[in-house]
Protein backbone atom coordinates (compact mmCIF):
# COMPACT_ATOMS: atom_id res chain seq x y z
CA UNK A 1 0.00 0.00 0.00
CA UNK A 2 1.09 3.50 -0.47
CA UNK A 3 1.06 6.07 1.80
CA UNK A 4 -1.52 8.91 2.00
CA UNK A 5 1.80 11.41 1.97
CA UNK A 6 4.30 9.72 -0.59
CA UNK A 7 2.78 11.95 -3.36
CA UNK A 8 4.77 14.92 -1.27
CA UNK A 9 8.22 16.34 -2.05
CA UNK A 10 7.23 18.09 1.48
CA UNK A 11 4.80 17.04 3.81
CA UNK A 12 5.11 19.62 6.28
CA UNK A 13 5.29 23.49 5.27
CA UNK A 14 4.36 26.97 6.98
CA UNK A 15 4.17 28.51 3.62
CA UNK A 16 1.11 29.46 2.55
CA UNK A 17 2.77 30.54 -0.79
CA UNK A 18 3.85 27.05 -1.61
CA UNK A 19 0.21 25.39 -0.88
CA UNK A 20 -0.34 25.24 -5.00
CA UNK A 21 2.50 23.73 -5.83
CA UNK A 22 1.08 20.21 -5.82
CA UNK A 23 4.32 18.77 -3.72
CA UNK A 24 3.84 20.27 -0.71
CA UNK A 25 1.41 20.17 2.33
CA UNK A 26 0.89 23.41 3.96
CA UNK A 27 0.37 23.31 7.83
CA UNK A 28 -2.57 25.84 8.71
CA UNK A 29 -5.08 26.17 12.24
CA UNK A 30 -8.47 25.90 11.53
CA UNK A 31 -10.05 28.34 10.10
CA UNK A 32 -7.27 29.77 7.78
CA UNK A 33 -8.53 29.85 4.28
CA UNK A 34 -7.85 27.22 1.91
CA UNK A 35 -6.50 27.65 -2.52
CA UNK A 36 -8.78 25.78 -4.05
CA UNK A 37 -6.18 23.86 -5.38
CA UNK A 38 -3.90 23.82 -2.08
CA UNK A 39 -2.77 20.31 -0.20
CA UNK A 40 -3.15 20.54 3.85
CA UNK A 41 -2.62 19.33 6.87
CA UNK A 42 -5.09 21.29 9.88
CA UNK A 43 -4.75 21.37 13.70
CA UNK A 44 -4.13 22.83 16.78
CA UNK A 45 0.24 23.29 17.72
CA UNK A 46 0.68 21.84 21.22
CA UNK A 47 2.08 25.33 22.09
CA UNK A 48 -1.73 26.34 21.75
CA UNK A 49 -2.37 25.03 25.21
CA UNK A 50 -1.04 28.00 27.27
CA UNK A 51 -4.56 29.09 26.90
CA UNK A 52 -8.20 27.15 26.96
CA UNK A 53 -8.80 25.76 23.51
CA UNK A 54 -12.24 26.37 22.75
CA UNK A 55 -14.93 24.37 21.12
CA UNK A 56 -15.59 26.49 18.50
CA UNK A 57 -11.84 25.70 17.25
CA UNK A 58 -12.38 21.93 17.83
CA UNK A 59 -15.42 22.24 15.44
CA UNK A 60 -14.38 24.03 12.78
CA UNK A 61 -10.87 21.68 12.83
CA UNK A 62 -13.43 18.97 12.50
CA UNK A 63 -14.38 20.49 9.70
CA UNK A 64 -11.50 21.58 8.39
CA UNK A 65 -10.30 17.74 9.10
CA UNK A 66 -13.15 16.74 6.31
CA UNK A 67 -11.96 19.01 3.59
CA UNK A 68 -10.52 17.07 0.61
CA UNK A 69 -7.83 19.89 0.58
CA UNK A 70 -6.86 18.59 4.00
CA UNK A 71 -4.33 15.60 3.55
CA UNK A 72 -3.03 15.48 7.08
CA UNK A 73 -4.11 16.38 10.19
CA UNK A 74 -1.44 17.90 12.41
CA UNK A 75 0.24 19.65 13.68
CA UNK A 76 -0.65 17.98 16.74
CA UNK A 77 1.77 16.97 20.18
CA UNK A 78 3.76 17.21 23.23
CA UNK A 79 6.57 20.09 23.85
CA UNK A 80 8.14 19.62 27.27
CA UNK A 81 9.28 23.20 26.70
CA UNK A 82 6.73 25.43 25.34
CA UNK A 83 2.69 25.16 26.16
CA UNK A 84 0.29 24.24 28.62
CA UNK A 85 0.97 21.67 30.92
CA UNK A 86 1.17 17.78 30.50
CA UNK A 87 -2.74 16.99 30.82
CA UNK A 88 -3.73 19.95 28.59
CA UNK A 89 -1.78 18.54 25.50
CA UNK A 90 -2.43 15.19 26.39
CA UNK A 91 -5.81 16.18 25.41
CA UNK A 92 -5.62 17.81 22.97
CA UNK A 93 -3.16 15.68 21.33
CA UNK A 94 -5.93 12.58 22.12
CA UNK A 95 -8.44 14.89 20.18
CA UNK A 96 -5.78 14.92 17.01
CA UNK A 97 -5.59 11.18 17.01
CA UNK A 98 -9.04 10.38 17.22
CA UNK A 99 -10.39 12.35 14.46
CA UNK A 100 -7.07 11.12 12.34
CA UNK A 101 -8.22 7.95 13.34
CA UNK A 102 -12.09 8.71 12.00
CA UNK A 103 -11.04 10.56 8.78
CA UNK A 104 -8.57 8.05 7.56
CA UNK A 105 -5.77 10.57 7.21
CA UNK A 106 -1.82 10.69 8.61
CA UNK A 107 -1.55 12.44 11.68
CA UNK A 108 1.30 14.86 11.98
CA UNK A 109 3.29 15.04 15.32
CA UNK A 110 5.70 18.02 16.66
CA UNK A 111 7.34 15.96 19.76
CA UNK A 112 9.90 18.14 22.23
CA UNK A 113 11.53 15.84 24.88
CA UNK A 114 8.17 13.93 25.21
CA UNK A 115 8.80 10.85 23.18
CA UNK A 116 7.80 8.53 26.02
CA UNK A 117 4.53 10.28 26.39
CA UNK A 118 4.52 9.58 22.47
CA UNK A 119 5.11 6.44 22.70
CA UNK A 120 2.65 5.77 25.64
CA UNK A 121 -0.10 7.52 22.87
CA UNK A 122 0.55 4.94 20.02
CA UNK A 123 -0.25 2.11 22.79
CA UNK A 124 -3.34 3.75 23.79
CA UNK A 125 -4.67 4.99 20.57
CA UNK A 126 -2.88 1.94 18.31
CA UNK A 127 -2.24 3.98 14.61
CA UNK A 128 -1.77 1.64 11.61
CA UNK A 129 1.92 1.67 11.00
CA UNK A 130 3.17 4.51 9.56
CA UNK A 131 0.14 7.00 10.04
CA UNK A 132 1.67 8.79 12.74
CA UNK A 133 4.58 10.69 11.62
CA UNK A 134 7.08 12.37 13.65
CA UNK A 135 8.03 15.31 11.34
CA UNK A 136 11.40 17.56 11.73
CA UNK A 137 12.91 14.27 13.47
CA UNK A 138 17.05 15.30 14.53
CA UNK A 139 17.43 13.08 17.39
CA UNK A 140 19.45 9.25 16.89
CA UNK A 141 19.54 6.21 15.27
CA UNK A 142 18.57 4.59 18.52
CA UNK A 143 15.33 6.39 19.53
CA UNK A 144 14.43 6.30 15.56
CA UNK A 145 14.55 2.38 15.67
CA UNK A 146 12.35 2.85 19.12
CA UNK A 147 9.38 5.02 17.08
CA UNK A 148 9.91 3.20 13.82
CA UNK A 149 9.16 -0.08 15.56
CA UNK A 150 6.30 1.47 16.96
CA UNK A 151 4.74 2.06 13.87
CA UNK A 152 5.57 5.61 13.21
CA UNK A 153 7.12 7.32 9.83
CA UNK A 154 9.68 10.28 10.50
CA UNK A 155 10.04 13.55 8.32
CA UNK A 156 13.48 14.76 8.15
CA UNK A 157 14.52 18.41 6.78
CA UNK A 158 15.47 18.37 3.17
CA UNK A 159 18.42 20.38 3.46
CA UNK A 160 19.82 17.61 5.08
CA UNK A 161 20.60 14.12 4.16
CA UNK A 162 18.70 11.27 6.36
CA UNK A 163 21.25 9.51 8.28
CA UNK A 164 22.41 6.70 6.43
CA UNK A 165 21.60 4.41 9.60
CA UNK A 166 18.09 5.55 9.66
CA UNK A 167 17.33 5.08 6.04
CA UNK A 168 18.96 2.09 5.89
CA UNK A 169 16.74 -0.10 8.38
CA UNK A 170 13.27 1.98 7.80
CA UNK A 171 10.22 0.14 6.72
CA UNK A 172 8.96 1.36 3.44
CA UNK A 173 6.68 4.53 3.11
CA UNK A 174 7.76 5.18 6.54
CA UNK A 175 10.44 7.92 5.91
CA UNK A 176 9.60 11.41 4.83
CA UNK A 177 11.02 14.85 3.53
CA UNK A 178 9.72 18.13 4.84
CA UNK A 179 10.84 21.93 4.99
CA UNK A 180 9.21 23.11 7.86
CA UNK A 181 9.56 26.28 6.31
CA UNK A 182 7.36 29.66 7.32
CA UNK A 183 7.43 32.28 4.55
Amino acid sequence: MTHPLAQYADIHSHSTARAERGDTVVCITPGTPMLPRGTYSVGIHPWSTDRPVTLSELKQLVRDARDPRTVAIGEAGFDRLRGGDAAAQQALFDFHARLAARVGKPLIIHCVRAYDTLLAAVRRHKPAPGMWIVHGYNRNATLARQLLDAGLGLSFNLARPVPPQIAATAPAGRIHRETDEEV
